[in-house]
């Protein structure tokens, strides 16, 4: 072989085995890992119950336990008691609607979790009741004219970890901004209808934020029309069920000008006034990205983005269901990312999140 080759072939295998962490992400190692043929080893069972695709668990077994530096598999239910935020990952954790089911989604896939109550909404669904609310799950802003779909089954799968998550182990989410070719951001796709209305695009955090500053973060897909059809947004996915906390529509006027009836999430958060000084840490200038209250980027700007970055862009960059909510649970009610009763006017609090946007209030 000549020198020429041999230093090729060097690089080549420099590159395949070190050329990108981001590349970890994708499932590897050995197939029985997560794999078992018959579901017997050694004359034992290897799950107590039987797992489709030959999984040797499911969604709650493989995602159970406490989070610790360098772990590869994000574990999203600690039934010890997570330490919020010091091992907590971006959506939280599902321990605390264990405790108190105000405080995150009823995965009814974990172990002594409660339904929610608000869909008890129809006979043959979820028991008795009024009659079939569509509305609870599907808005006008989110599936656009003539969509369709088994009622039924949709509502079957509610409060599972597949209400959300499309699982695509194996495909190849290396891209920079994870979309349709990677399994979409996080799984995070409709599985009741087509996956180019409902995907989510971003860019994945490597440990899952279980290390997070305002350089090392989940980068989210903001909304290229806040009232339009699914843009692959992560504020359009959550409008999916939660169709009425979203979108200009939640302004007096109806187009977005104050006053606001509902927060407003999907939008640009506004570049005048006390916005324009996101996170300010000296009255002056704009502040650098905060994970306590993190925004989603205008789909335009998130498709040339080289990785996460600190720099927030008012007028641009935008407020979204996660600026403020916690995707699986929190300590908190109704999910939040901060303690919303500890946010007092004129009282200066760097764990209100409120305040990161509300520069003035504090």
């Amino acid at each position: 072989m000549s020198a020429k080759a041999i230093i090729f072939t060097f690089c080549l295998l420099v590159f395949v085995f070190f050329g990108s962490s981001k590349s970890e992400a994708r499932v590897s190692g050995i197939c029985s890992d997560c794999h078992t043929m018959h579901n017997s080893q050694g004359g034992s069972l290897v799950s107590s119950s039987v797992n489709p695709y030959l999984l040797n668990d499911d969604c709650v077994g493989c995602h159970t336990g406490t989070n610790t530096a360098g772990g590869k598999i994000p574990k999203v239910y600690d039934p010890t008691g997570p330490v919020y935020g010091n091992n907590t990952l971006a959506g939280g954790n599902f321990y605390w609607v264990l405790q108190d089911a105000t405080k995150g989604h009823n995965c009814l896939s974990i172990p002594g979790m409660s339904a929610d109550p608000n869909l008890n909404d129809a006979p043959g669904h979820h028991g008795p009741g009024s009659p079939v609310n569509c509305s609870v799950c599907h808005s006008w802003n989110v599936y656009p004219p003539g969509a369709s779909g088994d009622c039924a089954s949709c509502h079957s799968r509610i409060s599972s970890c597949e209400s959300c998550h499309k699982p695509a182990h194996h495909a190849d989410d290396s891209a920079t901004v994870v979309g349709e070719s990677g399994g979409w951001y996080r799984f995070l796709v409709s599985s009741n209808h087509p996956d180019s209305l409902l995907g989510v695009k971003g860019i994945e955090d490597p440990d899952w934020e279980f290390t997070v500053s305002p350089s090392d973060h989940n980068e989210y897909n903001g909304c290229a029309n806040a009232d339009g059809r699914p843009d692959n947004s992560i504020s359009h996915f959550c409008g999916g069920c939660h169709g009425y906390f979203h979108g200009t529509h939640n302004s007096a006027d109806g187009n977005g000008q104050s006053p606001w009836l509902r927060h407003p999430s999907s939008i640009p958060l506004p570049s005048s006034g006390e916005y324009a000084l996101y996170n300010t840490q000296d009255g002056v200038t704009v502040g650098p990205y905060n994970p306590l209250a993190p925004v989603a980027r205008n789909p335009a700007t998130l498709s040339g983005m080289s990785g996460p970055t600190s720099v927030v862009t008012p007028g641009s960059d935008q407020v979204m269901c996660l600026s403020c909510h916690r995707a699986h649970g929190s300590p908190y009610p109704d999910m939040l990312r901060w303690d919303y009763s500890s946010c007092s006017s004129g009282v200066a609090n760097s764990q209100c999140g409120c305040f990161v946007c509300h520069t003035t209030k504090d």
